[in-house]
């Protein structure tokens, strides 16, 4: 079933092409507020807790905090579900899940995020990693 789901999100992605990256992202940016709209979090850690848990409830991977600065975080997640079927073509492939952090992150605590996928079975990785960061707006 996962690997099913994998080959969808690659073949959406190649149908995409150039613009799949961004399409992907703000698609998971919006399930996730459709998902958090209404769950509230104290802080980063709790929020990425629940996330953490929805994607442990559906199946779609494990999701662990790996790292922190003081603006950065680095989360992992093993036994994804979008992108087990990936050929290791030197590319991320979960920007929906990128997109879906960033959406449930900005519902839950209010505030806009950024999440860029690093690693991915498409780079050769086993697992993917995302860096996450608060927003900053130029003035």
């Amino acid at each position: 079933m996962a690997e099913n789901y994998s080959t969808r999100m690659q073949s959406i992605g190649k149908a995409l092409k150039v613009e799949s990256e961004d399409v992907l992202y703000k698609a998971g940016e919006i399930l996730a507020s459709e998902n958090f709209k209404q769950i509230k979090a104290p802080d980063l850690r709790r929020a990425l807790s629940l996330v953490a848990n929805f994607y442990a409830d559906r199946k779609l991977g494990r999701l662990t905090i790996d790292g922190a600065s003081k603006s950065i975080l680095l989360v992992r997640m093993y036994d994804c579900t979008t992108c087990i079927a990936a050929k290791r073509d030197g590319q991320t492939h979960c920007w929906i899940d990128a997109g879906f952090l960033a959406g449930a992150l900005k519902e839950t605590l209010q505030t806009d995020y950024v999440v860029i996928e690093t690693k991915c079975r498409g780079t050769g990785s086993e697992y993917c990693e995302f860096l996450i960061a608060r927003k900053r707006f130029a003035r």
